[in-house]
């Protein structure tokens, strides 16, 4: 369940942000491998990510079903071009040589650069974020 003040935040997006096809989701995240009651799941179950604005990252956030599959593309990139393991997910355009990933395992979101990639695999960066919730509170904060 989200919390009740990440769901007033999310609200106060100006962009449509409610999913109307929630079964496309819920498919597109099991090809991803990603629970529907994840923090990450819940997220895109009942929203579209991709249509929420922040004042803190100029990352876009990618949506995991319409109109297409991107968040889908972007962690095979990550898997093929870029050698990561496959328990992350970028969701995220990917552009500039990194982005925001997920790891489905521990819920952790790290902001991820290429050129930190063999201390990445290492496992020596830890997660900028320790979960999904956390990481969409920050990226809709207001700037400081």
């Amino acid at each position: 369940m989200i919390p009740p003040d990440l769901v007033s935040l999310i609200e106060k997006q100006p962009d449509s942000i409610h999913r109307t096809d929630k079964d496309l989701a819920v498919s597109a995240l099991e090809k991803l491998g990603v629970s529907p009651d994840s923090e990450f799941g819940s997220i895109y179950i009942n929203y579209l990510p991709a249509n929420f604005k922040s004042s803190v990252s100029d990352e876009y956030i990618c949506d995991v079903s319409e109109p297409t599959e991107q968040i889908l593309m972007g962690t095979e990139f990550i898997h093929d071009m870029w050698e990561l393991p496959e328990n992350y997910i970028g969701f995220t355009s990917l552009q500039g040589e990194g982005g925001y990933l997920l790891d489905k395992n521990s819920s952790g979101v790290w902001d991820f650069d290429l050129a930190q990639q063999e201390d990445f695999v290492s496992g020596l960066i830890p997660p900028k974020w320790s979960g999904f919730f956390e990481f969409i509170r920050w990226y809709l904060s207001p700037a400081e």
